[in-house]
Order: C-alpha cells, then sequence, then structure tokens
C-alpha cells in the first residue's frame, strides 16, 4: 500500500494525545495547517528535541502533529516527552488505524495538510529517523 498522496483529502482522525487532551484533525481545519508526521518506532531524544526545535519556528504558521505506534507504555511516554518539554499534540495510536488511514506502513512518514483538509505534500523517509530538512522544506512550501 502507498501513502496518500498531494490532492488527496486528509482521513479525519481523533485519538489520545500524549501531551494534552484528545487530538481531533477536524479541530484545525479553516484554522491552521497541519504537519502531521509519522514518527520513528524508536525513542530517540535527540529526533524529539530536533522536531520540537522545528515545532517553535513555525508554531505561528502550522501544527504540528507526530504519530506513534509504539511507547513502552503511556505513562512513561507522557513523562518522557513532559521531561523534554514536549507540548505539540503527539497521537498515540496503538491499533495503527491513522496508519492504515494514511497508508503509512513503515515510519516515518511527512503530511502537510492545508487549511480545507487536503493533503498538499506527502513523503515517505527511512524508518530509523525523521528527515527534519524535508519536514522544514514542507513547512516553508505549504504552511498558510
Amino acid at each position: 500500500m502507498a501513502i496518500l498522496s498531494a490532492g488527496a483529502p486528509a482521513p479525519t482522525f481523533k485519538g489520545i494525545n500524549l501531551t494534552g487532551p484528545e487530538i481531533n484533525l477536524e479541530n484545525y481545519k479553516g484554522k491552521k495547517a497541519v504537519a502531521l508526521v509519522f514518527a520513528t518506532d524508536r525513542v530517540d531524544p535527540a529526533q524529539t528535541q530536533a522536531v520540537k526545535a522545528l515545532y517553535l519556528k513555525h508554531r505561528e504558521k502550522i501544527e504540528l502533529i507526530t504519530v506513534s505506534r509504539k511507547v513502552p507504555s503511556i505513562a512513561m511516554a507522557k513523562t518522557f516527552l513532559q521531561s523534554m518539554g514536549v507540548n505539540f499534540p503527539t497521537l498515540y495510536d496503538p491499533a495503527q488505524g491513522v496508519y492504515k488511514a494514511y497508508g503509512v506502513e513503515n515510519p516515518v512518514a511527512i503530511f502537510i495538510i492545508d487549511l480545507a483538509g487536503n493533503i498538499v505534500f506527502s513523503a515517505q523517509a527511512e524508518p530509523t529517523k525523521v528527515d527534519l530538512k524535508a519536514l522544514e522544506d514542507a513547512i516553508a512550501a505549504h504552511a498558510q
């Protein structure tokens, strides 16, 4: 299965947010573009800090949401994210419903969703790290 491509409507979702209240993609429609990042399966503090830095740099024009399918436990994940100072939404998707809806079989994948709820950018990367340059370039090119 291939990941969804630019031009496709973004499948809506809601679920457990490891950094705050439930995430619902519909809450951003018409308000803010969304960078949806399917994260690696392993915990990587350096990657987490790098994604956090991108979030802080671009948070005025785009919401960044990471998606994880594997965490040691919800409590441990919340504690880790809090200790790293992460406050952007982090969706926990253990049943991989969001992964399947977007066609993501192996992380890492990046999607940019516009204000109308359409995918305007999508890319699959190697499963061991987020391509931070590709993510920042996509944000710069597609954020409102």
